[in-house]
């Protein structure tokens, strides 16, 4: 007779099935996620009601003296626990090595976060609402003030003993659903598999192994110890009673699914060192009211803050720890979807870097729960100890323990700094990234001219520019050198960037040729009105000056007005900074007009033209002008800090300058209105955007292209392989 597997053996069983299965057949198994989605869905049926239900009845019956008593050890140790993970936040950015490289813009530079709406997520307005939009924290609050309104009832019994027969249904129905865990799991591991991006996901190997291994370290070892120490539970108890439910919640990424089953494994192992009725009904109140409250998962998630910061180059100075500290935790009361973005904008954070921690959820989400989870887990286990008299610290054991952990967080920060510079190797920085973009738009043939020049071919009398251009087979495209990432020579030479992009689909539209011509700074009219290019099309603000002298196309971006300046310079990181200068020097490019109006909020500064950006980043201190800051557009800042990544892009006013961008034209109507109608064209086809999104935002166009798996990457290339050569 064969022995019947755990449930513990069948659900590992069933993640490992379906890992395999996503690794082996890629995206043809990505229809496995919906099955997966039912099941999860089925788990988190039964679960409101059940916390709502346990919370009145359990609160009902309780006394006052006995409910004081819980509440303040379990504030008490939910302090201890966080303060822990606060100063784990504080130490673990020791791991990150020394790192270098700027950001691609962001939106996020103009918008402001998200506000954080206590009411909404605590305060149960409207019960029923909280209720349908499984708002756990309204839900958990108003079940605790009716549990405490039938606490005084006479014969509240009439009304408490129908709940339990509900509650007990509803654990018989949890029960039921988790049977099949071991299926459900297996469809959702596939499916999460399958459509794993593992080029996203190199970039974010330092992150990934440090929250990896701050999660084990304090599951697997700090949290253990810590009962062991102070309770009279063992975690090989702990670990075998909860390791089925444990692997259930690192499958389906939710501590919620499981929650009824998590209560009961908490109760047995109460049972296991002795029955305590009274100990068991606390757990049916602790853990519903534990739930809504910050646990370690999701606050040691907030390492991606210092990583982020680390990986875009801005490392957090030591000044900013105590923001940092308090915005995390006070983020950490909501999810970290909407936390995260609120306290990397309040940092001064590149926005761009909370997509990035997007992609890692993937991964992230399973480890955080599975430490949420142990983190509920031993705040009950202390909370109950404490309140029943059986709280003993075991001396020896706390120094071992100590000791244990403290060189365990040691070689674990010495470890990971090594691994992560190793990594490093592997790992491109945004400059590398650019350099290796290529051009969306159809490349058409071209030549780049050294100095700029009439047109060769001048108008036939009557002619207009669209018919020369036409007769000729050749587009002349006016571009600022350098004006990255608009313009710029890459790596291996080539021209590329937004608006040489733009230039290759507008040739290919008309069928003709390219030729690039330089704009020398201070020329443009000039160059416009002698004839040297068809249209300029690099980032060009829409100005007075120019639509006096010049046909200008209608706008076809919006950018923000931004300074770049030295790292070590705080004087504008904000208004109140940049205020209280006595004196200072900003550096720009022609717009004389632009440079007035960002001063004309900061009237002790002065704008001084330049020629050429060595002029700022290359200052002797014999130079006559000292220039403290470049203005320019934000999109153009971000970009310069790439590739001068010992600088910074800022805002020091109290709100965003925006100007529009267009392209000069020669004064012809019928040029104009082709350009109009072109703009018009590609941005409802979605061009615009797709090259916006590479060139200023950072995400390399991806043409279709299947994750990868073993299937189609290893095993039929080779038998496509084995019948070429047979039919050789």
């Amino acid at each position: 007779m064969t022995k019947k597997r755990s449930l513990s053996t069948q659900v590992l069983a069933g993640v490992l099935i379906g890992i395999a299965t996503g690794l082996f057949f890629g995206e043809d198994v990505g229809w496995m996620s919906v099955p997966g989605d039912a099941f999860i869905g089925l788990l988190q049926m039964t679960v409101l009601p059940y916390i709502m239900l346990s919370l009145i009845v359990n609160i009902g019956r309780l006394s006052p003296d006995t409910g004081k008593r819980m509440v303040k050890y379990g504030l008490l140790f939910l302090g201890l626990l966080l303060l822990m993970g606060l100063l784990y936040l504080l130490i673990l950015p020791l791991s990150f090595p020394a790192w270098s490289t700027g950001s691609f813009y962001s939106s996020e530079f103009v918008q402001p976060p998200a506000p954080f709406d206590f009411v909404k997520n605590y305060i149960p307005a409207n019960p029923f609402e909280s209720m349908s939009n499984n708002v756990v924290p309204a839900a958990v609050l108003f079940s605790i003030f009716v549990g405490l309104g039938v606490m005084r009832l006479p014969g509240k019994e009439t009304l408490l003993g129908p709940m339990d027969v509900m509650i007990a249904a509803l654990n018989q129905v949890n029960k039921m659903i988790v049977r099949i865990t071991p299926y459900g799991v297996f469809f959702i591991s596939a499916g999460v598999v399958s459509k794993l991006s593992w080029t996203d996901l190199s970039r974010l190997q330092g992150y990934l192994l440090v929250y990896i291994v701050v999660v084990l370290l304090l599951t697997f070892l700090v949290l253990p110890y810590i009962i062991s120490v102070f309770t009279p539970y063992s975690p090989k108890t702990v670990f075998r009673i909860t390791r089925s439910t444990l692997l259930t919640i690192f499958t389906t990424g939710k501590i919620i699914v499981v929650f009824p089953q998590l209560i009961e494994d908490i109760k047995e192992i109460i049972r296991s060192d002795e029955s305590n009725e009274k100990m068991e009904r606390e757990v049916d109140i602790l853990m519903p009211l534990a739930y809504p409250f910050p646990n370690l998962g999701t606050l040691m998630i907030f390492v991606f803050v210092p990583f982020a910061a680390w990986f875009t180059g801005h490392a957090l100075p030591f000044s900013k720890t105590p923001a940092f500290l308090s915005t995390t935790l006070l983020s950490s009361f909501v999810a970290p979807v909407t936390g995260l973005p609120f306290t990397l904008h309040l940092l001064n954070i590149p926005g761009d870097t909370f997509n990035l921690f997007m992609i890692s959820t993937v991964i992230t989400d399973r480890f955080r729960v599975v430490l949420g989870a142990f983190h509920l887990i031993t705040l009950t286990l202390l909370t109950v100890t404490a309140s029943a008299g059986m709280l003993r610290m075991k001396r020896s054991k706390a120094v071992r323990g100590g000791l244990t952990v403290f060189l365990a967080l040691a070689l674990t920060i010495t470890g990971v700094n090594l691994l992560i510079r190793e990594s490093m190797k592997n790992i491109p920085t945004n400059k590398e990234r650019i350099n290796t973009f290529r051009l969306i738009s159809p490349v058409r043939p071209s030549r780049v001219l050294e100095r700029a020049a009439p047109n060769p071919r001048p108008r036939w009398h009557g002619e207009n520019d669209l018919s020369r251009i036409k007769r000729r087979g050749r587009l002349r495209v006016g571009y600022y050198r350098n004006s990255m990432p608009f313009a710029f020579r890459n790596s291996d030479s080539l021209l590329v960037g937004y608006g040489i992009d733009l230039a290759h689909q507008l040739a290919a539209d008309l069928k003709v040729s390219l030729e690039f011509v330089p704009v020398e700074p201070g020329r443009l009219i000039y160059g416009m009105q002698h004839d040297y290019y068809d249209i300029i099309m690099s980032d060009i603000f829409l100005s007075s000056r120019y639509a006096e002298e010049l046909m200008l196309s209608k706008p076809y971006l919006e950018v923000s007005l931004a300074l770049i300046t030295p790292k070590e310079n705080n004087d504008f990181d904000d208004y109140q900074s940049a205020a209280k200068l006595d004196t200072f020097n900003i550096s720009y490019f022609e717009r004389q007009e632009i440079a007035e109006e960002f001063l004309s909020f900061l009237p002790h500064g002065h704008a001084w033209p330049i020629t050429d950006l060595d002029q700022f980043f290359h200052q002797d201190q014999d130079d006559s002008v000292h220039y403290d800051a470049h203005l320019t557009s934000a999109e153009r800042a971000s970009a310069l800090t790439i590739f001068y990544p010992d600088y910074k892009m800022v805002n020091p006013l109290p709100y965003h300058i925006r100007n529009s961008l267009v392209f000069p034209l020669n004064k012809d109507d019928v040029w104009r209105r082709y350009i109009d109608k072109w703009i018009d064209y590609r941005t409802g086809d979605g061009t615009f955007k797709r090259i916006y999104d590479q060139w200023i935002l950072g995400y390399e166009y991806q043409r279709e292209k299947k994750t990868w798996s073993i299937l189609h990457n290893v095993i039929l290339p080779r038998l496509r392989h084995k019948n070429d050569e047979e039919k050789k």
